[in-house]
């Protein structure tokens, strides 16, 4: 939080604050993979197309389930979250991960 006064502290975050949400992936308490959004780009992009951004949320925690017990954890990783389908090392072909919502994958 930045810094706020006890009068302050309830008060909207200043429009010329960066808010940021993290998606980091840990292996044994060391980050494998990490993105970082801007809330106010992560707004536009849910207002134009709400589907699409849930459905790309959901893959990032699915691939992470897929990939967990494949050999090369962070190339299957980091290759899903990329295209959709989680394979062995990060290599194709491999398994399609499931988007309810129908966002393409490299295949499709």
């Amino acid at each position: 939080m930045p810094d706020v006064g006890l009068f302050t502290a309830t008060e909207p975050v200043s429009s010329d604050t960066p808010v940021i949400i993290k998606f980091s992936v840990e292996v044994g308490g060391l980050p494998v993979y990490q993105e970082s959004y801007d809330v106010d780009t992560l707004r536009e992009e849910d207002k134009a197309d709400p589907d699409k951004i849930a459905a790309l949320w959901l893959r990032r925690l699915r691939c992470v389930l897929e990939s967990r017990d494949r050999p090369g954890f962070s190339a299957a990783l980091t290759s899903c979250l990329a295209t959709g389908m989680c394979g062995d090392h990060g290599q194709s072909p491999g398994q399609k991960v499931i988007d309810p919502l129908g966002i393409p994958t490299e295949d499709s």
